[in-house]
């Protein structure tokens, strides 16, 4: 059987409101830590919060009612997590601090924790790409398709439980710029708006999923039934027939693999050229064989050069071994750990786009997530 934790029983004469908690001594205080940090723990709600109005307060003095919780987890804003939203509605049972509907009735939750000295982002600051875009994936299971704005907001309050720990619209409009681009990376392109371009990364997405057929009439039909590409109509209007659109899209996408194989080739030749300038490259690559491993190699190449740029002050033996490690995620979090400053994931693989290694680390093609497989 459980515990049952009733604070008027457990601890006579503490009596609270939200952010209003008298001195207590370290053994109350690790008593309440325990309580609210032990979800097996049943807490009696104290009713006396719902004697608490918020009306007259701006946003500085609402965020401090959750100080005392702050105080009692003894946590440093500076070095630790802020309290989890599970933290703060069993807190919030006990009377010590508002709940969190009165929290997003008014605000968010990232402005509390940023008020109360907090790091923004904290959560999401060592998410990566693909981290955003497999919890968009889960989060589109659970609602059974594309995401609404809505959606993604309930996701970041932690309306979906099974989901566990997601990135407000703030956060994912910040990371790529439009709640598009995310629904494109998860799965779900939005076709509004598009021009030759789009159109062409399309079919050849197509194409790769799709080695030896042809975009048909009923394929169109199909794919854009399902939310999955453009309609039949939208080609003829941008293209004038289906017939012209076939031609156009297969002549595309034969050039791209034409230019991937061309300019991969050249990036391991570039790659065996830097690696003679460079010993601790050179003994990282010096096992691979330029032919059949140039995965690993071109791999290898692109995370000495990330970690040479972002870790100044590293050992020949260290950027090999950093270059070594086999997993592009781990290399990135070991970058964000060794770096000097605030270092983002977000940061890193901006600069290995800049340096034109970001798809020998994650190798994606657009509209890699969207199911246009026919089969």
């Amino acid at each position: 059987m459980s515990e049952r934790f009733d604070a008027r029983q457990e601890l006579p004469g503490f009596e609270v409101v939200p952010g209003n908690v008298p001195e207590m001594s370290e053994e109350t205080r690790q008593t309440l830590a325990r309580v609210i940090l032990d979800e097996t723990v049943e807490i009696v709600t104290n009713n006396r919060r719902a004697q608490v109005r918020y009306d007259g307060m701006n946003d500085g003095e609402f965020a401090e009612l959750f100080r005392p919780l702050v105080d009692v987890l003894a946590l440093d804003p500076a070095i630790d997590r802020p309290p989890l939203r599970v933290s703060i509605d069993r807190a919030s049972k006990l009377g010590m601090v508002p709940s969190q509907k009165a929290i997003y009735d008014r605000t968010t939750l990232s402005k509390i924790q940023s008020h109360l000295g907090f790091r923004p982002k904290f959560r999401f600051q060592d998410w990566m790409k693909a981290d955003y875009v497999a919890a968009g994936k889960r989060l589109a299971q659970i609602v059974g398709g594309r995401p609404t704005r809505f959606d993604i907001q309930g996701a970041g309050k932690g309306e979906f439980s099974q989901l566990g720990d997601f990135p407000t619209v703030d956060e994912v409009k910040g990371r790529f710029g439009r709640l598009a681009v995310f629904h494109e990376l998860i799965g779900y392109p939005s076709c509004r708006g598009w021009v030759d371009d789009d159109y062409m990364d399309w079919s050849t997405a197509f194409y790769r999923q799709n080695p030896s057929a042809t975009i048909t009439a009923r394929n169109l039909d199909n794919l854009s039934a399902s939310g999955l590409g453009p309609s039949r109509q939208a080609i003829y209007s941008n293209y004038g027939s289906l017939s012209k659109f076939q031609d156009l899209s297969q002549q595309h996408y034969d050039t791209v693999i034409d230019n991937e194989s061309f300019e991969r080739k050249q990036r391991v030749t570039d790659a065996i050229e830097l690696s003679k300038n460079h010993t601790s490259l050179s003994e990282a690559i010096l096992e691979f064989d330029q032919h059949s491993e140039q995965d690993r190699i071109l791999q290898i190449s692109a995370q000495f050069r990330l970690a040479r740029h972002f870790i100044t002050d590293a050992t020949p033996s260290e950027l090999r071994d950093m270059s070594l490690i086999k997993n592009p995620n781990v290399f990135t979090r070991s970058c964000m750990n060794k770096a000097s400053g605030s270092l983002k994931a977000a940061d890193i693989e901006t600069v290995a786009l800049a340096f034109g290694v970001f798809d020998d680390l994650w190798p994606m093609y657009r509209f890699d997530s969207v199911k246009l497989n026919l089969c």
